[in-house]
This record gives structure tokens, C-alpha cells and sequence, in this order.
């Protein structure tokens, strides 16, 4: 694994641990020592542990009582059960924000952003206002568990891994989702999320080993 900076907090730790579990770097059934982890990232084994116990959470490790943890298998069932549920959850925060009729105005923001960050083909900071966009319209669903689960369901299949061709065609659902909502249209709007997850999903297969659509 690669080595990251000590000033990088947990979450950090756990997009590097999460990445390596889903693109099969990190094996089905292999323990996880803290000690070892921290030497090899470079960190103290605080945030190492804060790290497995929020990989445990998702359901991609379990965490023994003395503390090692062992790499669940992360099988074609398992990603297609968690996306599943993620569209029904997108779809009724799509349905609560298009009735609620919300100010877009940060929304498109967020958007342009993202399409300036494509056309410099930073797709790190593409995946910071993608995300951002989608905090928003859950957080406007105003359900604090459904805003508090989707985020959850976001981070664990969270790669950070895009394209040219992949980022474009997320941020273009997105302007037709912003679009849709400020229209209060929603059945447009449902549409596109579906559509939108549903190419997550196939970009998640397509990056994990051994896994087919």
C-alpha cells in the first residue's frame, strides 16, 4: 500500500483500506494488524483503528475482540444488495426534494465547479463537488436517517476512481437532476438517479476482480 502523510485524518486511512479491500489488493478472509497498517501508511494506530471500526461498520471487515481484523468477502451479491438499496433511498430523497421545491442555487454551483474541474481533468476535485452535490440533495430531503444512511452507502463504494468519459457522463445527470428539481419534476428526476447509481454500479464492477454484471 501506499504510504500517506501523518497529518491525514481516519477518513483518509479509510479510503486507502477501502480501495484496496474493493480492487482485490487486500484478500477475502486476510487479517488486518494495526501495527502493521500504521507502519505501512505511515500514521499512528489511532486513526488505524478508528479506520477498521468504520470499515466493520460497512460491512467489509469484521473487527475480533483482540482487535485484528479479518477482510470480509466482498462478493456480487454483497455490491448488488448495497446498490439496491441505495437507489430506493436516492429515489425517495429525489422524490422529498422535487415536493419541497428547494433553491437550486448551490446546487449549480456545485456543478459548474465539477464540469471546471473536468475540463482540467482534476478528477479528485471532480469527486469533492460530485459528492458535494449529492450531500445536498440529501440533506434537502429533510430526513435526517435517510440523509445519514445514503452518505454511509456512499463512502463504502466510494473509489474515487474516474475517467474523462465517466466524470462527464456523472455531471451531466447531474444537470439534468438539478434541472428536474427546480421544475419539480419528478419523474425525470427518479429517472436520472436510477440511471446515475446504476452506472456506479457497473464502474464498481468493471474496477473489482472476479466480479461480472
Amino acid at each position: 500500500m501506499r504510504q500517506i502523510n501523518t497529518q491525514l485524518t481516519r477518513d483518509k486511512v479509510v479510503a486507502e483500506l477501502r480501495r484496496e479491500i474493493l480492487y482485490g489488493r487486500i484478500k477475502s478472509n486476510q487479517e488486518l494488524y494495526q501495527d502493521k497498517i500504521a507502519d505501512e501508511l505511515g500514521v499512528s494506530r489511532m486513526p488505524v483503528r478508528e479506520a477498521l471500526q468504520v470499515l466493520a461498520n460497512e460491512g467489509l471487515v469484521t473487527v475480533k475482540p483482540n482487535k485484528v481484523a479479518t477482510v470480509n468477502e466482498i462478493s456480487g451479491q454483497f455490491i448488488h444488495d448495497h446498490f439496491e438499496i441505495r437507489t430506493l433511498l436516492e429515489q425517495e430523497a429525489m422524490r422529498r426534494v422535487c415536493r419541497r421545491g428547494v433553491d437550486c442555487t448551490e446546487l449549480w454551483n456545485c456543478y459548474n465547479r465539477a464540469q471546471e474541474a473536468i475540463e482540467q481533468e482534476d478528477f479528485k476535485r471532480f469527486n469533492d463537488f460530485n459528492g458535494q452535490i449529492h450531500s445536498i440533495i440529501w440533506h434537502e430531503a429533510n430526513n435526517i436517517s435517510l440523509e445519514k444512511i445514503l452518505s454511509q452507502l456512499w463512502h463504502t463504494m466510494e473509489t474515487a476512481s474516474y475517467a474523462r468519459k465517466y466524470a462527464q457522463l456523472s455531471n451531466d445527470d447531474h444537470r439534468l437532476i438539478i434541472e428536474s428539481i427546480e421544475k419539480q419534476d419528478e419523474e425525470t428526476a427518479i429517472k436520472t438517479i436510477t440511471q446515475h447509481v446504476k452506472r456506479s454500479y457497473d464502474r464498481i464492477l468493471e474496477q473489482m476482480p472476479n466480479q461480472e454484471n
